[in-house]
């Protein structure tokens, strides 16, 4: 892959603005796998059902279909700083409770579900202000690199905190794992109100809490009429419902294809998340993103043969390898996606666009699972992981002799 190690550009956008909000941001998403591991370790605690567990993570799952569209339209209208640090307070509330309840003794399966139901609905407006303001903080030829950055702090994130999480259940009890997480909350809003930001312009053509579903319809409209967008979020939602399901599938792969535990589980996860740091390092380094279409789709076809690769592999030493490469080229797409979305949308536009990316990134992968999931209670894992392999790779072909060779869909285009 065309990878340039210069390492320049990531040294050029990571200063000002965007490495105080970097900084700030890789210390709250350290906090947030805390939890996350928390949430789940707790849960079943409480109940030893997997029932409840899947409705815990539905509850956080669930509002995002119906609250992402809406928030991409009021990051659009409203002044995304402050979008941002409303959400960022109310999570700190929500992990703030879970701790308290937790470290009272007074905890409850039922409480868990509502408090992540609560998560569920402020997550969507977090992520799109989060996002959206992002083009803010850098040069627009910087923006590639700024969004690789992002994506290699999550993934950074998913090694750390997972770890930090397991040492303090283990060590004091998961309720301070809850307040780890509030309290990171702390850096990431003063971080934000640190900001040096232009002074946010409202609209004053209408009230500004008119016209919503519009102003929704119309970011639709506009997206899946963009000569790039159009197939961008397609296949995006594609990939995400047939190959990003393989990490919530990864214990019982685990268990059932290589005869397992905890160990291999955490060998196979570490595999992924080192190749998703340096995807993310390449991604970071790369001095121009003209060509990031055309890198996203070849990136989903090698990752849909790495899948299916992957799940017929019959020696577990073998697979690691293969996770590794998983995780880069998961990173490529993922990253590389949100990129051209960020650049090939208007101003007016982008908190919309941005939101639809999230929304099917999110959406995808938990349908898919549950697709994934039912059919390797009937089939086994090989056969359903196998086939969506080989059918992201067959789409995504399709794409890139359909669309993406075509020299005039490039993302940096200026469509403002």
């Amino acid at each position: 892959m065309p990878f340039g190690l210069d390492f320049s550009p990531l040294r050029a956008t990571l200063k000002g603005n965007f490495a105080l909000f970097t900084a700030s941001n890789a210390v709250s998403v350290v906090g947030t796998w805390v939890q996350r591991v928390a949430v789940g370790w707790l849960t079943w605690e409480l109940t030893h059902s997997g029932t409840w567990l899947g409705a815990v993570a539905m509850a956080e799952f669930l509002p995002t279909l119906i609250i992402a569209p809406l928030t991409g339209v009021l990051a659009d209208r409203f002044d995304r700083r402050r979008m941002a640090v409303a959400g960022q307070c109310l999570a700190a509330v929500q992990a703030l409770a879970l701790a308290v309840l937790s470290l009272s003794g007074h905890i409850t399966a039922t409480m868990i579900f509502a408090l992540q139901l609560f998560a569920g609905l402020i997550q969507p407006l977090i992520q799109s202000a989060r996002l959206v303001l992002v083009p803010s903080l850098v040069p627009r030829e910087n923006l590639g690199n700024a969004v690789a950055i992002t994506s290699m702090t999550f993934n950074v994130a998913r090694i750390i905190g997972p770890a930090l999480s397991g040492l303090m259940i283990t060590s004091i009890g998961a309720g301070y794992s809850f307040l780890t997480n509030a309290v990171s909350y702390i850096g990431v809003i003063a971080a934000l109100a640190a900001l040096k930001l232009p002074p946010h312009v409202p609209r004053v053509d209408r009230h500004p809490w008119a016209g919503i579903w519009g102003d929704l319809t119309e970011g639709w409209r506009y997206t899946f009429s963009h000569e790039i967008l159009r197939w961008v979020i397609p296949l995006i939602t594609f990939g995400a419902a047939a190959l990003w399901p393989l990490t919530d599938l990864m214990a019982g792969i685990v268990a059932e294809n290589f005869n397992r535990g905890a160990g291999g589980l955490a060998i196979l996860t570490s595999a992924q998340g080192v190749g998703a740091l340096v995807g993310g390092l390449c991604l970071a380094s790369r001095k121009q993103h003209a060509d990031l279409h055309h890198l996203m789709v070849r990136a989903m076809v090698a990752n849909g043969l790495l899948v299916a690769l992957f799940a017929s592999m019959p020696v577990f030493w073998a697979a690691v390898p293969v996770l590794v490469a998983n995780g880069l080229f998961s990173v490529v797409v993922g990253s590389g996606s949100l990129t051209v979305t960020q650049i090939a949308s208007t101003e007016a536009m982008r908190g919309r666009t941005v939101s639809l990316w999230y929304l099917v990134t999110r959406v995808g992968p938990a349908l898919g699972g549950m697709v994934l999931g039912s059919l390797a209670s009937l089939l086994g894992f090989r056969i359903p992981i196998i086939a969506a392999g080989f059918a992201t790779a067959a789409v995504a072909t399709v794409f890139v002799l359909k669309y993406a060779r075509s020299p005039a869909n490039s993302p940096t285009v200026d469509r403002q």
